[in-house]
């Protein structure tokens, strides 16, 4: 599995729509409109039709991590302040990228297109439902993988996020994204990286998984 690089995909799956609810703001089912609860009711079953989970991953050895800088094998190197402490004891890596698929961009840009634009963010946001499921999926997936060697993976971490650096927090940037890429080096993937470091399809996601050894 190390240096190599694996593809991982699962069928779509509906989402809960209460909690498309909640994450929308609506906390008291008691005075949620029936038209906005079966809005979020369709987006939740529609989200299995248009939503297809792909990934691809590569597991790379940490050479170092020090300063702020992590550095792979192969010479990758990424910048967060946070990474000493939450690398401590992390051997390994498994560097990923993940997304929905442009069927879920496009099944959104119809909604808007269409004038329903409260159908268009809930299935948005059934979409990043869809994503952090599939994101956990994955991780048990490169788990299971790596338990005969005694191994497990601690945690994600992605560029855009922020991180505890002892009483502040720190960013590891976007700008990293270009050298995450490169560490799939020419392999096809199923994501676009744009000049901005943005993603395409939208519903995408980056990032690596913590390995350490299993206590």
């Amino acid at each position: 599995m190390r240096n190599e690089v694996s593809a991982w995909r699962t069928d779509g799956f509906p989402v809960d729509a209460e909690r498309i609810l909640r994450v929308q703001g609506y906390r008291d089912p008691a005075r949620i409109r029936p038209r906005i609860r079966k809005i979020a009711e369709r987006a939740a079953a529609d989200i299995a039709a248009v939503a297809n989970p792909d990934a691809r991953f590569v597991r790379c050895t940490i050479e170092s991590v020090s300063n702020g800088v992590l550095t792979l094998a192969g010479g990758h190197q990424f910048t967060c302040a946070a990474f000493d402490r939450l690398l401590a004891n992390v051997t390994d890596v498994v560097v990923f990228v993940m997304t929905l698929g442009p069927e879920m961009d496009a099944a959104t840009a119809q909604r808007f297109e269409a004038s329903e634009p409260v159908d268009a963010l809930f299935l948005e946001c059934a979409g990043w439902l869809c994503v952090e499921r599939a994101t956990r999926m994955l991780a048990a997936h490169v788990q299971e993988e790596m338990a005969s060697e005694g191994l497990g993976v601690t945690f994600r971490l992605g560029p855009g996020y922020d991180y505890k650096s002892g009483e502040d927090r720190a960013v590891w940037g976007l700008e990293d994204q270009p050298a995450l890429f490169r560490v799939f080096g020419d392999a096809p993937l199923p994501v676009d990286l744009l000049e901005s470091c943005a993603m395409l399809p939208k519903l995408s996601r980056s990032g690596l998984f913590g390995v350490a050894p299993r206590s």
